[in-house]
């Protein structure tokens, strides 16, 4: 339950990095123009390590009480 949870938080960190340079490129691109442009590939790639890191720790952490909670029942 804690890997699929935390790859699943990981993957969602990921997807979540790409919307957000979706979205920011959206911002300021020509009314043509459409889809993902990185200006800095260095600030891209250390948003998304946290992305992932973000979202695989709060993966881990509910699959964690989760887990406690289903030893409290037994």
């Amino acid at each position: 339950m804690k890997k699929v949870s935390t790859i699943v938080g990981g993957s969602i960190g990921l997807l979540f990095s790409i919307l957000d340079s979706v979205v920011s490129y959206s911002d300021t691109a020509p009314i043509d123009e459409y889809g993902i442009s990185i200006i800095s590939w260095q600030f891209f790639i250390k948003k998304m390590l946290v992305y992932i890191l973000i979202g695989g720790g709060l993966g881990w952490l509910i699959g964690f009480i989760v887990d406690k909670l289903k030893r409290s029942k037994n």
